[in-house]
Parts: structure tokens; sequence; C-alpha cells
């Protein structure tokens, strides 16, 4: 510090104050002339022209450099890092955007005030004249402390002040005008008018006016360097993305809107303030708001405006917010379009994007609301990528999921072959940039563009669309950040050809004891597979030759014959199916979590509020068709569909006959009895049919039928008796002669039929008992025994 000097007395600085404010105190404490103080400070009084070209600003309060800085901490007994938080430099990247190199602030950017400083009149005569260096900011224009507007220049000369630094000739006057009018000769005042400002007047506002809540909201984001209220909660934005947004409304605002409109969006009291400004203003800033408005008044108008948009809690209340400013922007003849916000100022964030995004939402063309994703928390434009387009295809059948359509289908119903391919067509188009023909030809083409179109625009005619679009975006969302078990490109560039064939499907039915029907049952189990695997609508299976309008009736007829047992066969045979066409690792189908919708109003009723047993016994017992159940149960027979295929309804119990006549009696026995057990029963221990029949309880004939099923050869009389063991004339005359004894007692002893020992009997030319009383045991018991 070479030649300075410390000084006598020292003058510390106030709280929040301005660096040229205490050099101005410094100067009048010490009773000396400002430019020999700043002469001792290593400092040069004023940088005349000559001096700014080798770089010494106009203004020390903008920066300092760390030298300047601490030759005067030295001095004056300050900390320099003190000395650095009363300069502009301080809010630097935060409420303003400085040239360091040229020490100048930057008048375009952030609402910068290259110089000039309002005031509190309050706070000077509390103060003894200390200026706050946050007046400095464009963003000030209130007074918290004494809740009051800044003011704007000395009531006496009308100049604003600290435009110019003060004379470095002169003892300074803390709280008086120093702001040196128009040099004419003979008629300079190089100190100022030299008013006490300490008198000036502004309106006094009430402690919990809008200008007020807007002044303590702005110097909070100021201070944290980070916005995170209103819409910006969710989605915080450092602050000078945050005031580069408020500046956009505000310039908006002040340039756009009507002076009858005005009171609409602040406080009548300052709006009328500004009004009287703007009439008495000379000249007219050319494009209002696009740099710091020159009176606190229209400063706290604008903000107030714009802050009243973005503190809304959400970026879409605040867009709904937003809709009355762009309609008087419209007003004014203005083309409002989702592009152009660009030419309300630069570096705007995301947030304020959004807003504009969702404000213009309802008056888009709904394909449109799908690409920028008007509903979502954070609407964008549309992503260009086809890329992204193509992986998210991967992952969205050709139909939509049916527990998703049938929530989303109208009120009234639709048709889901042609509903649920176009709200997958939506779901694709979800923030992306494709046409609606390149959707549909992504997912397999099971709709088309003018489709598209037509059906979007009904449902947006539908009053709960908000909810369609929401429950769509999330899933689109939901899609792509998660991986799915199902490549549906692959699913529907399968060959189907040989899907269920004939053989196949009997083979099906009668494992499960259930008649095939004709061949139009068959035909219908084959398209719902179909349906369930590639996850295009049925009418899109290959060679199918079904007509829609016959084939809607057949389907819903087998929903409600398919049972349990048949929806597993089925589940099976497209297993078999995926595992022939190389396709391993993926379930047979799926669907995303429907709890995604949950809270969303949506238009189709929710399938799992249906009580499935009541469903149950309207169709099996009651014999009732979808429609009729549908209305009972007061849903719609879309649901009552889907319900039925996700749990389907048991088979109602048979007859003895009809269980004969269905096969349902063999399918019990071929559940009870295998066919490794049946073997072992029949052909290693060498038990009868008759003696296994009686053991799982059914006929023999039903035995003998499943024999056949299983390939098992029965046997077939004495010639077989190698595997069954002989009977001799001695033994059988003996036993059944001689000592009484009955058919039935000696083919059970032997483990062979009765009449196959009765066909022994006649081998032997044993002459059998005729029928009737004298032959059965107990007549025979006392005939031995007299004998």
């Amino acid at each position: 510090m070479t030649g300075l000097r410390t000084l006598p007395i020292r003058v510390a600085p106030a709280p929040g104050e301005a660096l040229d404010s205490w050099l101005e105190a410094l100067a009048a404490r010490l009773a000396t002339p400002l430019g020999d103080v700043l002469r001792a400070l290593g400092l040069p009084a004023q940088a005349r022209d000559e001096e700014r070209a080798r770089g010494l600003p106009a203004d020390w309060t903008i920066v300092l450099s760390r030298e300047e800085a601490g030759a005067v901490a030295y001095v004056t007994g300050t900390r320099a890092d003190q000395l650095g938080r009363m300069t502009l430099a301080h809010y630097d990247q935060r409420a303003l955007r400085l040239d360091v190199a040229k020490r100048e602030v930057n008048r375009r950017a952030l609402w910068g005030r290259g110089s000039g400083s309002r005031f509190c009149a309050a706070c000077l005569a509390e103060s003894g004249g200390r200026w706050m260096l946050t007046w400095r900011l464009g963003w000030s224009f209130a007074c918290l402390a004494h809740c009051r507007l800044l003011a704007d220049a000395c009531p006496c000369c009308g100049r604003v002040q600290r435009r110019r630094p003060y004379s470095g000739n002169r003892v300074p006057q803390p709280g008086h005008c120093s702001t040196p009018p128009p040099r004419r000769k003979g008629h300079a005042f190089p100190g100022g008018c030299d008013f006490d400002l300490t008198q000036a007047r502004s309106p006094v506002l009430p402690a919990d006016h809008p200008v007020l809540r807007a002044q303590r909201r702005l110097l909070a984001v100021i201070e944290s360097g980070t916005a995170d209220f209103g819409a910006y909660r969710a989605h915080p934005q450092p602050a000078p993305a945050a005031l580069t947004d408020i500046r956009a409304l505000a310039g908006r605002v002040l340039a756009d809107v009507a002076s009858d409109d005005l009171s609409s969006l602040a406080p009548g009291d300052v709006v009328d303030a500004h009004l009287a400004l703007r009439r008495d203003q000379a000249r007219a800033q050319g494009r209002p708001g696009f740099m710091a408005p020159p009176h606190a008044a229209s400063t706290a108008v604008a903000a107030v405006a714009a802050l009243g948009i973005l503190e809304h809690d959400t970026v879409q209340h605040a867009a709904h917010a937003m809709r009355a400013l762009i309609q008087m922007i419209r007003e004014k003849q203005w083309q409002v379009s989702a592009t152009s916000i660009d030419s309300w100022g630069r570096g705007i964030s995301p947030v304020l994007k959004a807003v504009h995004l969702a404000a213009l939402g309802p008056s888009m063309r709904p394909g449109e609301q799908l690409r920028h994703r008007t509903v979502s928390a954070l609407p964008t434009r549309p992503a260009g990528e086809t890329a992204r387009s193509s992986r998210r295809a991967r992952k969205i059948p050709g139909s939509l999921w049916p527990a998703w359509a049938v929530r989303l289908s109208p009120p009234g119903g639709a048709y889901p072959q042609t509903l649920a391919p176009v709200l997958s067509g939506m779901l694709l188009l979800v923030g992306a940039r494709i046409e609606l023909a390149q959707a549909a030809d992504l997912l397999g083409s099971a709709t088309d563009g003018p489709t598209l179109s037509r059906i979007m625009q009904l449902l947006r005619d539908d009053p709960h669309w908000t909810a369609i679009h929401t429950g769509l975006d999330q899933l689109a969302e939901y899609l792509d950040a998660h991986d799915v078990p199902i490549d549906y490109r692959r699913r529907r560039a399968l060959d189907y050809a040989g899907l269920l064939p004939t053989g196949q499907w009997r083979e099906l039915c009668r494992s499960i004891s259930m008649p095939p029907g004709l061949g139009r049952r068959r035909q219908v189990a084959q398209c719902l597979l179909f349906q369930r695997i590639s996850g295009l609508p049925y009418a899109a299976m290959p060679d199918a030759a079904v007509k829609p309008a016959d084939f809607k009736a057949q389907v819903a007829r087998f929903a409600i014959v398919r049972t349990p047992e048949l929806a597993a066969a089925l589940d099976d045979a497209a297993r078999d199916f995926l595992a022939r066409q190389k396709v391993r690792g993926e379930p047979v189908a799926w669907q995303p979590p429907i709890d995604l919708l949950d809270g969303l109003d949506f238009p189709g009723p929710d399938p799992e509020r249906i009580d499935i047993p009541h469903l149950h016994r309207l169709v099996r017992a009651a014999g009732r068709p979808q429609r009729s159940a549908a209305q009972i149960l007061g849903t719609t027979a879309d649901a009552v569909q889907f319900a039925l295929e996700e749990h389907p309804a048991p088979a109602a119990a048979l007859t003895a006959s009809q269980s004969r006549a269905t096969g349902r009696i063999r399918h019990e026995v071929r559940s009870l009895l295998p066919a490794d057990e049946f073997s072992r029963l029949y052909r290693d221990q060498r038990q009868s049919l008759r003696q296994i029949a009686r053991l799982v309880g059914c006929s023999r004939q039903t035995l003998a039928r499943l024999a056949g099923e299983y390939g098992i050869v029965l046997r077939e009389g004495p010639q077989d008796y190698k595997r069954r063991g002989t009977v001799g004339r001695e033994w059988l005359y003996e036993q059944y002669v001689i000592r009484c004894r009955t058919l039935p007692d000696l083919a059970r002893e032997k483990g062979m039929s009765t009449s196959n020992m009765a066909r022994w009997a006649r081998t032997h030319d044993i002459p059998l008992r005729a029928r009737g009383g004298a032959s059965h045991a107990a007549a025979l018991v006392r005939l031995s025994a007299e004998v």
C-alpha cells in the first residue's frame, strides 16, 4: 500500500448501503471534499473521458478490482469482502449482468440500470442520508420498511439521482440532491440543486398491498439466487431465468395491454399512478418493458401482473391466469402461437414456456395438444427425434390395452375395434413431432390418419377430454421411463397362419371337456387369441374373413362361454405358438399399471368396481346377456366384457346326463386318474376296469374310453392268459360246483373280472348256474351247508 495512509476518522458502512453512499458519508464526516477522500483511498475523483480510456469507471459502485478493494480496506479499516457486497457486482448473475472488463451494467438484460437510483425519503431521514444498494436495481420499486413506493427523482429539479457521480470539489451533504442540471453558461450548479430529499413524497401503501408482496418476492429470489415459488416449486430455476420470465411478461403488460384492462392485472391505485406518468411522459419508450421501466409505479404494475401469473402453485394454474393476458394481446391483433413467446426475450425459462403452451392448449387442435403435452406438469415443444417415436412404438400395441380403452371410452360407449387403435395412435403422438399417418403406420396400420383426426376431434369435444389427455400423457411418460416385457413391433410382424388350427382347438376342448362347437366358435377363439398375442384388433387378423358387424355379437357371447379352464387352455396355446415363433421370455399379455389413472375423472367406468360374483351369477345362473348384465350393474357392456375376460365365469353345475354329453365326467376322471396312475393300476397291479371304476367312482365304459385316450391297450379275455394267469378246471370245479362259491368271489380272488371268470368256466365246460335268487351268495351258503 505504497503512499497510502489510514484515515484518522472511520465511518462504518450501514447494512445494505451502496459504496458511493458510504464514501460520501465518510467525506461528510471528515468535512473534506469527496475528490480528496477518493484520492486518499487510491481512487481517482472522477473518470473523465481520457481516464475512462485507461479503464477507470465512471461509477465505483459498479465494481472494484481486488487491488482497489484492498487499498480502500487498508485506508478505512473495512474488510475487502464487505466492500465487494457494497457494489453491484454483488448482484452479478442474479439481478443483473455486468461487463466486468468495461465496468458497465448490461442494460439489455434483467432490467439492468446503467446508472441512477430510486430512493425512499423515509429511509434517508432515518439513516442520515444513506443510500441502499438495492435501490440501484431495476427490480426495486417499493420500500418494505415504510410501505411506500420508491421516489423516482428529485421533486425540485426532476433529475434522477445517482445518474452522475457526486462533484469531487464539494463536501457531500448526505440526503440532498446532488445531481447537477444541464450545464448552461453562467448557471452551473456543480453540487446539484441541494434539495432535501427526505421531503420527497411517494404513495404510501397498506401493509398487505400486492405491490409490497411482489417486491418482497423479487428480493427473496435475488438474495437466494433461486426461484422455487409458485409455478417454479416443482421445477426450481436460477434467479436470472425467473427474472427473465418476469421481464418477458412485464414487457407484454406494458406494451400490449390497453389502459382499461390494466386494473384487472394490478391494483387500481398503482395503475392510476402509472397511467398518470405515462400521460405526462414526453417521449414514450419504443419497446416498453424491454429495458428497466423509468418509474417505480410502472415497474410495480408490470411486476404485480407478472407475478400474478407465476405465483400460482402449478404450471396449469398459472396457465389459466395467463389466458387473460393472451386474450388481451390478441385483441391488439398480435399473432399468438406456440412459438411466439420466443419474441418476448432471450433466456426465458422452461417454466414460462410451459405456462405459455398450457395457456394456448384449449385453442390448439387435439393433435397439437398431445404433441405439446399441454396438460402435463411441464408442457414442452414436441421432440423431432424419430428414434424416440420408434422406441415408444415398440412398447405400444396397435390396439390400446383393454383396461385402458374401457376407462377412456365415452359414456355412450364406442366400438373398441375403432377407438382402441385411435387411442394407441394418440399415445404415440404425445410429445412427438410425427404426422397422424406416420403414427398409424408405426403401430401396424390398425387405423389411419383421417380416422385418427376424426376420432380425436370427437374426444376433444367430450367434457372428459382433459382427463383423457392427462391419462395418455402420464402413460407416455411411464412408457418412456420404463422397459416393457413385450416387443409389440415384433408381435405385429409374426406369422399367425398356424395359430390355433382346427385339430389343436378340438384337442383343447377335449382336454377341458368343452364342446368344440361348429367352426364359428373356433374362429372367434382364434381371432381373440390373435388380438391377445399381437395387440392388434381381432378384425386385423390375416385371412380371418370376419365382418365386424356380426362378429361383435359372437365375441360378446364367447366372453360368457369362456371359463377359467378355457382361458388357461388358450393361454397355453398362445405360449406354444410363441415358442414355435421363437419368441421367448415374454408373457402372453401385459398392460401398464392401471393406478396411473388414479385421481382422474375418466368418461368410462372402472371395471374394478364391478361386483364379479354378482356378474357371474347374472351370466350363469340367470343367463343374462352382457348388455342386460351391464344395465343391472350400472356399467357398460364393454366394461362387462373386459371383466369377464379378466375374471371368466366358472361353468354352471351340470346334471349327470349333461355331464356325460359334454364330457365333463371324463374330464373329472382324467383329473383324478392321470395316464401314469391308470397304467400302474391296470398294467402293473393287474386290476380290472371294474375295480378301477369303483375306485374312482365312474363307469367301466368311461374308463374304457379314457384308456383309448391314454393309448392303454385293454385286455381281451382268456387268450391273454400269459399276462393275467390261468384258471385250472379242477380248482374252478371244486370252488364253483362243490363249494358253491360265486363267480364274483372267485374273480376277486384271482384278480380278474367276473365276466372273465365266466369265460374260463365256459372254456372248461363247467355249467353255470342260472341267474336269480338261487344263485345268490346266501342261497349257495345254505346249499353248501346242506350238502
